[in-house]
């Protein structure tokens, strides 16, 4: 897991192995705006940059992101 904060000022953990393959479910503050990103993101970086915008947008926060691969080790 890494936790990287937004320019809103809260932070997202992150699971998973990113890269332009990964589906990406996204957990936000409110229920009703998680779901599954349609994006393809290289880094954790681009995919809570790109949601967190969105989230504010929706007026809620990015809480959790979750790729469909993983590593080994995780």
């Amino acid at each position: 897991m890494i936790t990287i904060k937004t320019k809103y000022g809260y932070s997202v953990d992150c699971y998973g192995t990113i890269g332009p393959t990964a589906a990406v479910d996204f957990c936000c503050d409110d229920e009703w705006a998680d779901g599954v990103s349609e994006s393809s993101f290289e880094s954790w970086d681009d995919a809570v940059a790109e949601l967190s915008e969105w989230a504010n947008a929706m007026g809620t926060e990015l809480v959790q992101l979750v790729s469909d691969e993983w590593e080994t080790d995780q």
